[in-house]
């Protein structure tokens, strides 16, 4: 029997049922709403956000790609689906999600903003390890091909060999000594070029390591502490919160610069003012520092261990 409610009202009970963490529930009375009014974005982002507690991360997706697609703004559609693909391990589609709710939010003045900011910094650290991961698997197929190379090297020596011969005994035992050294020397290079950069080792497990029995046999610690200690400019370290900033702005009444999100959350408790040099200021009072976030996203791009600074 079909539902004599309207499609808000399921909305109501849904939320209800959220609020209860009975989010198998709330997705019913979601789905029948969007039923009622397929039209709506906030039904389908309401049960995305339901499918997120419940880690059916590609259904998030799923929604949430109607939901921009009815509402293009949509900060918790890019919101949402930014954490999914983040949970699928698309760390680029999540970056690039993260970014364009980090936008509206701005834009929208929405409350999600510094969660947003937090997401954005993990996306950027995924990625960086996605990339360390990818250059230790590229170095493991040059080693095989390599070393492959050396082996069909010196059976075509092998068999050009006269086996009558009487020097046979001898050239053989120096082609063996050849291949040993050449491999040897092979194997020192690349697990060089293999190893997981310094900073990256906490984060990548052992089968990441060219260890793994596919390439050249290392043993780094995944687990070491580093030699050399982890340090972030403090220029790029927000004042307030003394985390690495992601949209720096530049207060035009001190020249401090400081993280949009969490100057925004100084101003709405009504502290309008500078929080170190303690001047007036507010929201007109600042700009974009496009120099600073520049460095900041190449300091990022080549050391993702520092979003967890």
């Amino acid at each position: 029997m079909s539902s004599t409610l309207t499609a808000d009202q399921h909305k109501l009970m849904g939320n209800e049922h959220f609020k209860l963490k009975a989010f198998d529930e709330a997705i019913a009375e979601y789905s029948t709403a969007i039923v009622k009014d397929p039209k709506v974005a906030a039904y389908y982002s309401n049960r995305a956000n339901c499918y997120l507690k419940l880690e059916k991360y590609t259904m998030v997706v799923s929604d949430c790609e109607r939901v921009v697609e009815l509402e293009p703004k949509s900060v918790k559609g890019y919101y949402f689906m930014g954490k999914a693909n983040l949970e699928l391990s698309q760390p680029s589609e999540a970056y690039a999600m993260l970014k364009k709710a980090y936008e509206f939010a701005l834009e929208q003045r929405s409350s999600f903003t510094k969660d947003i900011v937090l997401l954005i910094s993990e996306a950027k650290k995924q990625k960086w390890l996605e990339e360390e991961r990818r250059r230790i698997a590229q170095v493991s197929e040059t080693y095989r091909y390599l070393a492959g190379l050396i082996e069909g090297d010196f059976q075509r020596q092998v068999d050009a060999l006269d086996t009558t011969s009487e020097g046979y005994q001898e050239s053989l035992s120096d082609f063996k000594v050849d291949r040993a050294m050449r491999l040897e020397q092979l194997e020192t290079m690349m697990q060089r070029a293999g190893a997981p950069h310094e900073y990256a080792k906490p984060y990548l497990s052992h089968k990441d390591s060219l260890s793994n029995g596919t390439g050249p046999q290392s043993s780094p610690n995944p687990n070491a502490a580093t030699t050399t200690p982890r340090e972030v400019p403090d220029y790029m370290l927000d004042k307030i919160t003394f985390e690495f900033m992601h949209d720096p702005v530049i207060s035009t009444k001190s020249g401090i610069s400081y993280e949009r999100a969490t100057l925004l959350e100084h101003f709405s408790h009504g502290r309008m003012f500078d929080p170190v040099a303690q001047v007036p200021l507010t929201e007109r009072d600042i700009i974009p520092n496009r120099a600073l976030k520049e460095a900041c996203e190449d300091f990022i791009s080549k050391n993702g261990w520092a979003v967890d600074y």
